[in-house]
């Protein structure tokens, strides 16, 4: 009975734990660039690229280096001299051990570069990859916008469909309980009644795959914005209720972020071809050194056991590559090829987008139609089945007239609520393949 309690209780505490939270589109939009991790990693990568370059600029700044060192000769090398040298018996040798004991040594060094345009070169193509990965996070940016929209759209039509197919289930349940009352009077078939719950049980397995629908929906929206699975998630704004977002005359194919990293990858293959042309020209770089050394038979510093000396050169040095087999000439035909491809997808893309810009609005301007229509069919169906109901009710009309009425109506709640889908799915690409969404970030 305790443990019994304690599950209880643990229960309670996680269903109490749980969040609530209630979004409207601008919010849900906000709190996914806040907390989804794709874009985080995003921005993290520009703070990589970021310090590359900082690691590429570093080589034109001057390179400056120190050494030093301790060394303890305990046992010197001898030299064999002759004899005769220090009074020793001519035609013998003797060793001689020449140096000191203890020598100390420190070096620095200083070096400039001042002519090396591969490195110039690589400092250009540094900052060409910062501009390519901001605008990588510029579209993962865009990317979570509309598919936060989208999906926050897909699930209030979702959740619309939900309801109209509970009212029909009503309505045949409702029917059904006259039916059956009709069919005791035998006033109308078994054949007939069976129809109609045919009709109940299908409407109830519609209504929970459009359950299991939305429930996958909402799960999908706590992914993008990175909330737990066990929160709710409350969808405060009706879409459908507001007007059409503002949209641009015409297609700006500059601000199309996927036409600006191609545009970007040319001028950094373009670059590429200047680096390996670089290999063609010397390499002047400045040098400034300065030596120490000391040295001493006893582990003092003092003189004059203890000997100092100093020295120091400066100058220039150079290098140049005269000949490599041809090596280079072949690099930089590859990049002029590799460039020549980008530029080919460019023009493919150029016309892709152009394409689905010219699809969605054609698109949005029939869904729009269509909602007008749609709608006024909706109504018109509503009203056929009313009067067709009373009639059946009466015993007028058939249950035939009265399944098909319901037909009807349950098809143009379904291309309503599509062509509601499908106008604002529409929007949403049109504002992005045209920039005006890129345009917005980038303002905000």
């Amino acid at each position: 009975m305790k443990t019994i309690v304690t599950i209880i209780i643990s229960l309670t505490t996680y269903v109490l734990s749980a969040q609530t939270f209630n979004l409207t589109v601008e919010q849900a939009v906000a709190y996914a660039i806040e907390n989804n991790t794709t874009l985080n990693k995003s921005i993290i990568d520009q703070k990589i690229i970021a310090a590359q370059i900082a690691e590429v600029k570093g080589g034109a700044f001057p390179q400056i280096s120190a050494t030093g060192g301790f060394t303890d000769n305990f046992s010197l090398a001898e030299q064999q001299l002759p004899a005769e040298l220090v009074g020793g018996e001519p035609g013998t040798t003797i060793g001689v051990a020449f140096g000191n004991r203890y020598s100390f040594t420190g070096s620095a060094r200083v070096e400039q570069q001042l002519f090396n345009f591969q490195l110039f070169n690589s400092i250009k193509a540094a900052n060409a990859l910062k501009e390519i990965q901001a605008l990588t996070t510029l579209q993962t940016t865009e990317d979570l916008i509309i598919n936060v929209v989208q999906v926050y759209i897909q699930i209030q039509v979702t959740e619309k469909q939900v309801e109209l197919l509970e009212e029909n289930f009503d309505r045949t349940s409702s029917l059904i309980d006259l039916s059956d009352f009709k069919y005791k009077e035998g006033l109308i078939k078994k054949l007939d009644l069976n129809q109609l719950k045919v009709n109940r049980s299908n409407l109830r397995a519609q209504i929970e795959d459009a359950q299991y629908q939305m429930d996958e929906q909402k799960r999908l929206l706590k992914l993008y914005l990175y909330i737990p699975m066990d929160a709710k998630v409350n969808l405060t704004e009706k879409l459908e209720d507001n007007e059409a977002f503002p949209l641009q005359n015409e297609l700006n194919i500059n601000s199309n972020i996927q036409y600006q990293q191609l545009e970007k990858q040319v001028d950094l293959s373009i670059i590429d071809q200047k680096v390996e042309r670089a290999n063609y020209l010397p390499k002047i770089s400045a040098f400034f050194n300065y030596n120490y050394r000391g040295d001493t038979n006893e582990f003092t510093f003092n003189a004059p056991a203890y000997v100092e000396q100093w020295n120091g050169t400066y100058g220039l040095s150079a290098s140049w590559s005269i000949f490599d087999g041809g090596s280079r000439r072949k690099r930089i035909q590859q990049k002029q090829l590799e460039t020549l491809k980008l530029e080919e997808d460019q023009k493919m893309l150029k016309t892709t987008i152009e394409k689905d810009y010219q699809d969605a609005l054609q698109q949005m301007l029939l869904s729009q139609s269509q909602i007008t229509s749609q709608n006024e069919n909706m109504f018109l169906a509503q009203e056929n089945y009313d009067g067709i109901n009373t009639s059946y009710n009466e015993g007028v009309a058939a249950l035939t007239e009265l399944l098909d009425s319901e037909f009807a109506l349950r098809q143009a709640q379904s291309n309503y609520l599509n062509a509601l889908l499908q106008s604002k799915v529409a929007e949403l690409r049109i504002l992005k393949t045209s920039g005006q969404l890129a345009q917005l970030i980038t303002s905000n």
